[in-house]
């Protein structure tokens, strides 16, 4: 049953969120926070509605790199989506969305919660672009130049999509308090604040990396989405408690979709229905491929406190399915093309540490992960010729250590401003040794990359990688009546190598932001943000097909700013 609610999610969920959505802007009293009155003392009914408007304008031209010069000498692989709105000016972005939360709730410990978000969003309204030497000699990525319906859904709308839908309820088992969770909902283990594939909680649910990449700033457990699962925590006593989790369905990481300001590659959706014209013979996108195993993936952790500690020690195995693309172009059935996202490769087992403790008024924490067989990413352009017959075990695999050392630090009144935040983390990633490769896909082809400092600069993966987050937050209290304001910086880098794990940091690419937020009377937001990208790149040996060290796409030239409004009623 649950995994029927987890499937209707985009159909009669999805509409009832982007109709609400609609109806909040164009009647804003539908949006509140209502607490029911039940006449039950013990009984919390509460509905909440967030809305959101966000304005997003590209800061500058789109690289000819890239986009070309209607003449050829661009990006066959991404023109359409750089092109979509290609010049400083252009809106990336005008949506309105609603974030709506209901919960159910007697005693304190038991109840429901549900929750899910609608969207529109007006600059969308027409369909790709690209450059008109590509499309003058039939290079394109979308039939007939419209997004299918599955990109129109997610990037257009109105539509919506179901988010929590989960009961619980506290037992006890003697004096020993048992928390359960059944249906859709998220959990986040570990310490990791940025980096979400370096952490405990890798992999413990798909990633909206198109948040990743519009909010750099967004903390990982942001960014992880509710799956169908069923957990327990218990408290055995002040210093020991034990969790565990058992999840009932699998869905993919959510990718940027090609052909909008933050695709990839144009054909790249999972939705698939795209084309692939610039392999010879056009071909059609298959979108994503199911993992051989949809449920089944669980976890336990123990949490140990003991006085002497002054802190909070975790211990954690975990067996999951990666929710992680990989691009697999083969020519498996019957000579024919077949171009998809794969999700096939085994499960992966993960041992995990996690410390967290305070020295000296600073929050300090790591997490420390061995991952047995965990899915190596291919070096680029090499899973061209990964798989020769159906269903191949292509996906290279290896033991792989990763983890993250952040801290925490507030300041008081300075003169400068009233109080600050400071977030500073340090990723890391070890290959232990390969163990599965049999198309050489790692090590085999990296001499298509050159020099270590050229397959450094092309994204080549490598056996170490070290990247660095970092966040300094200045508020200043009452700037006006009522009015608090704030001023998030926020810089991301990769420091040395490239991640041999999908999305890990890469040398000399990363993000930056930085903004001012107006926070009014707590009840009212108002956001501007310069958001940029960083990202080593050439398009030197590969032609029309450019070539950088970004984990995921090609974004130097994607430059944008943000203007959000959002209010909680």
């Amino acid at each position: 049953m649950l995994r029927k609610v987890a499937r209707r999610s985009s159909g009669l969920f999805g509409a009832l969120f982007a109709v609400l959505t609609i109806s909040a802007a164009v009647w804003p009293g539908i949006a509140h926070a209502y607490k029911f009155d039940t006449g039950i003392p013990d009984l919390s009914v509460q509905w909440d509605n967030t809305f959101s408007y966000n304005l997003g304008i590209r800061a500058q031209d789109c690289d000819p790199d890239i986009c070309g010069n209607g003449k050829g000498a661009g990006d066959v692989s991404a023109h359409q989506s750089d092109r979509k709105f290609a010049k400083a000016g252009d809106i990336v972005t005008n949506r309105f969305s609603l974030l709506s939360e209901f919960s159910v709730i007697y005693k304190g410990d038991t109840g429901v919660r549900f929750s899910g978000d609608g969207w529109y969003d007006a600059a969308y309204t027409g369909g790709p672009k690209g450059d008109p030497f590509f499309l003058s000699q039939g290079i394109n990525a979308f039939r007939n130049n419209q997004y299918t319906s599955y990109i129109d859904r997610w990037n257009r709308g109105p539509s919506g999509q179901l988010l929590d839908a989960f009961g619980f309820t506290r037992l006890h088992l003697g004096s020993v308090p048992v928390d359960v969770k059944a249906g859709q909902f998220n959990q986040f283990w570990g310490e990791s604040i940025f980096c979400f594939v370096c952490g405990v909680a890798y992999n413990q649910g798909p990633v909206d990396i198109r948040k990743a990449l519009t909010d750099p700033s967004a903390q990982a457990q942001e960014l992880f989405l509710p799956r169908p699962q069923l957990s327990f925590s218990a408290t055995i006593n002040p210093e020991l408690a034990l969790a565990a989790q058992y999840f009932l369905d699998w869905s993919p990481s959510r990718l940027p979709d090609g052909g909008t300001y933050f695709g990839a590659a144009d054909l790249l959706t999972l939705g698939g229905g795209t084309l692939v014209p610039f392999l010879g013979a056009p071909a059609v996108f298959q979108g994503q491929q199911k993992p051989a195993h949809m449920a089944g993936d669980f976890g336990v952790a123990v949490k140990w406190r003991p006085a002497w500690l002054d802190g909070t020690a975790g211990f954690y195995y975990r067996q999951y399915t990666s929710t992680f693309p990989q691009l697999v172009i083969d020519s498996a059935s019957g000579g024919n093309l077949n171009v998809g996202v794969d999700y096939r490769a085994p499960r992966e087992r993960m041992y995990a540490f996690s410390l967290s403790k305070q020295i000296g008024g600073i929050s300090f924490a790591t997490d420390l992960t061995y991952r047995n067989n965990a899915e190596l990413a291919a070096t680029p352009f090499s899973n061209v010729v990964a798989a020769n017959a159906a269903g191949a075990d292509w996906i290279p695999r290896g033991n792989v250590f990763s983890g993250v050392v952040n801290m925490i630090d507030y300041f008081g009144k300075t003169p400068l401003f009233d109080s600050a935040t400071f977030i500073a983390e340090v990723n890391y990633a070890w290959l232990q040794g390969v163990t599965h490769d049999p198309f050489n896909l790692y090590y085999g082809l990296k001499q298509n990359c050159g020099s270590d400092g050229v397959a450094t600069h092309h994204g080549c993966p490598t056996r170490n990688a070290v990247g660095i987050s970092a966040q300094f937050e200045p508020i200043w209290y009452e700037v006006f009546s009522g009015v608090n304001l704030s001023m998030p910086i926020f810089f991301s880098t990769g420091l040395s190598g490239n991640s041999p794990v999908l999305f890990g940091s890469n040398q000399g690419e990363g993000s930056y932001s930085v903004g001012l937020t107006f926070d009014v009377k707590s009840k009212y937001k108002i956001s501007l943000k310069y958001i940029g990208y960083l990202a080593l790149h050439s398009n030197d040996n590969l032609g029309v097909a450019s070539n950088s060290n970004s984990s995921l796409g090609k974004y130097w030239d994607r430059n944008w700013v943000s203007l959000t409004f959002q209010s909680t009623f």
